[in-house]
């Protein structure tokens, strides 16, 4: 089934892929160990996928193509915020969300109710690999290439690939990967809310659906269960904006998919996304 990921405006994931000649500002300097979990999600979208301890186990994980072909490592320089939307591309968006899912649960079980464990390990044994198909809005699970189990992304424009920078971009990624994994159990769409396969019968946390996966993914965000440290972001219009996104996404856009036992409406808590994480400090320079 075809699903859409919430966007900044109603699109889904992302455009054709641009790649060129790897400079020497593109060769990974590897970052220091990452303690469990992730305590500043602005600083940790600044960094490129490919300097992490973890990214050769990610990339184990998950192959990513593109139109059914293996896609190429793409070229990544920091600060991310400084790279220009057309080298920000599609398969470096996927591996930025892999990474962040690496991450932003580990150590956490009992969170999700449909696994014992972290959703990255969930989704490693549902899926293989993810396929980003131009012309595809949207995406839908599954397609088997070489043998192994894909769900397709569809490409996105430079508006929506830009916005996937910000922690509300990469987190609407990665509740859309989910959605298209909870696929793989079974759960097929209805079209009972008034939207042609785009609706869930029921919201049932014992036995949650594909949009009840999602909405789950993002009250546990908007809760603090999942603090990813967005408390921590620079501006408090940043954190105010990824709130808003959070609370519209439990309580209107995920919710309204339902048609019976509607989940419920749930408040944001101050501090939302639970509070910011102690930093870890800065060596100060030998003299």
């Amino acid at each position: 089934m075809s699903a859409l990921r919430l966007t900044a405006i109603v699109v889904v994931l992302v455009p054709a892929v641009v790649f060129g000649q790897v400079s020497p500002a593109a060769v990974p300097v590897p970052l220091a160990s990452t303690s469990p979990g992730i305590r500043n999600i602005g600083v940790f979208l600044q960094q490129c996928p490919n300097r992490d301890p973890a990214y050769a186990e990610i990339s184990r994980d998950f192959e990513i193509r593109h139109n059914d072909l293996p896609a190429a490592e793409p070229v990544c320089t920091e600060p991310i915020s400084a790279m220009t939307t057309a080298q920000y591309t599609d398969d470096l968006i996927v591996r930025q969300g892999l990474r962040v899912m690496y991450y932003m649960d580990r150590g956490q079980s009992g969170h999700l109710p449909w696994t014992p464990g972290t959703l990255y390990d969930w989704m490693k044994t549902k899926i293989q690999g993810i396929d980003i198909v131009d012309g595809v809005v949207g995406g839908y699970c599954c397609t088997t290439i070489a043998g192994k189990r894909f769900f397709v992304a569809g490409s996105q424009n430079d508006f929506n690939r830009d916005f996937d920078r910000t922690w509300r971009g990469i987190a609407g990624n990665i509740d859309f990967y989910a959605h298209e994994a909870r696929h793989v159990d079974g759960f097929p769409h209805t079209s009972c809310c008034g939207i042609t396969n785009g609706c869930d019968n029921s919201f049932d946390p014992a036995n949650l659906s594909a949009y009840g996966v999602q909405w789950w993914l993002n009250k546990l965000w908007l809760d603090g269960t999942i603090n990813v440290g967005y408390e921590c972001l620079p501006s408090a219009n940043e954190v105010f904006e990824s709130t808003s996104w959070f609370t519209d996404a439990v309580n209107s856009q995920f919710r309204s998919r339902f048609c019976t036992n509607l989940p419920p409406v749930v408040n944001a808590p101050a501090p939302a996304g639970g509070a910011c994480p102690v930093q870890p400090r800065r060596r100060s320079a030998k003299k």
